[in-house]
């Protein structure tokens, strides 16, 4: 049996690794001529730095995120930080430390009551809650890529079930240590050769056929793959993509964010130990520094993304000089608009997430799929996990 698994990013790439490791033969087949998907970084010309598309932040527990990188021998690859979140409000100037195991005595109880309805949003449950504005909310906005005035609160209690309530350990944030790719894909890559899967890129699915609600070819440019009774298929791709090649699929709204990356002359000084900090009252929410390169991440960035990249750039400059008190013109910049970055997690959008099983013997993955996590790295993870156990148990596979 050979299960072709379509799009090399997170979601595909831990797919096929845990294909592998179930003695599954795996072609791992995508378009672009790089694997990682959105979860990628390159040698940005303009400032002549890597650069990831998006700064990612993860927790400790963050479960499948973990397992994969002790798969593909890269845990060491991550930087701890303190479990702290430092906070700086940038229309006041004030600054201070946000320990979630010590907020979250305060939470409890109103967090009890995310685990009703699924209409219920984050602000109805937590917006009475001391350190909302503070903490809170901005922590749910950057998880859930959506204003907690419109995301479930279901969906954020799975994360803080899964994270901030299992402890310090589990609460620590670590950032990448050079970069997305190093860290996510080029390890992960050297693991599926070692194991013996094959990797196709630069390779498009032009041509998904189904006969009877099975998967029965797919054409590439190069080829047309004919599928064998025992064979499977996982559509691992963004969901416009794969809405693209099956039809019925739910038509999801996509909520934006907006990345800059500025190069400085010389490496900041003030900054908090963990390399990130927290941002309040301005347009940038979080900053992260690594070596002469700042960036800042919005989220849930619909109407800002339809402003020029001038005028982003002079916004999100005057954040990074306000919190790190920086009076110069960064030496070069680069601003990134992720249209689609992530589904918008509203309740009725949670609703039409498609599950895993999507035909006799077609299956899908992506953070967008119906895994119960937000799209973040660990939703795209876990999903890949998720379509290939149930490729295994549909097709019998022991």
């Amino acid at each position: 049996m050979t299960l072709h698994v379509v799009g090399a990013g997170l979601a595909g790439l831990s797919c096929a690794l845990t294909a592998v490791d179930a003695g599954l033969d795996v072609v791992l087949h995508e378009s672009a001529g790089q694997a990682g998907g959105r979860c990628r970084s390159w040698l940005e010309p303009s400032i002549g730095e890597v650069i990831d598309n998006g700064t990612h932040m993860v927790v400790g527990g963050n479960r499948a995120l973990f397992a994969y990188l002790r798969r593909i021998g890269a845990t060491d690859r991550l930087v701890a930080a303190p479990a702290a979140f430092p906070m700086i409000d940038l229309a006041d100037g004030t600054s201070w430390t946000a320990t979630p195991l010590r907020l979250l005595p305060s939470l409890l109880a109103s967090t009890w009551r995310m685990k009703g309805d699924r209409d219920t949003t984050i602000a109805q449950c937590l917006g009475g809650s001391r350190n909302y504005r503070r903490f809170w909310e901005p922590i749910a906005l950057a998880v859930m890529n959506t204003p907690a005035e419109e995301a479930p609160a279901c969906v954020f209690r799975r994360v803080l079930a899964r994270t901030l309530w299992r402890g310090q350990a589990a609460s620590r944030p670590y950032v990448v240590r050079r970069s997305l790719s190093d860290t996510f894909v080029v390890p992960a890559l050297a693991a599926l050769a070692t194991a013996g899967a094959t990797v196709r890129l630069g390779q498009p699915l032009r041509r998904l056929a189904m006969a009877d609600g099975r998967a029965t070819e797919l054409a590439f440019d190069d080829q047309t793959v004919h599928l064998g009774r025992h064979d499977g298929v996982v559509l691992a791709l963004p969901w416009t993509v794969a809405a693209g090649l099956l039809p019925g699929l739910p038509d999801l709204p996509a909520s934006p964010i907006v990345n800059a990356h500025f190069r400085l002359a010389v490496p900041p000084s003030k900054l908090s130990s963990g390399g990130f900090v927290g941002l309040l009252g301005g347009t940038a929410q979080w900053l992260f520094v690594r070596d002469h390169v700042v960036s800042v991440t919005v989220s849930a960035a619909g109407a800002l993304a339809e402003r020029s990249i001038d005028e982003l750039r002079h916004l999100l400059w005057a954040d990074v000089s306000k919190a790190l008190q920086i009076h110069d013109l960064p030496f070069a910049s680069r601003i990134i608009k992720e249209k689609r970055a992530t589904i918008f997690h509203s309740p009725a959008v949670e609703a039409l997430r498609p599950r895993a099983h999507a035909g006799e013997n077609l299956f899908l993955a992506g953070d967008w799929t119906a895994t119960g996590l937000p799209c973040t790295l660990e939703g795209a993870i876990h999903s890949g996990v998720v379509a290939t156990r149930a490729a295994r148990a549909a097709l019998r596979i022991r």
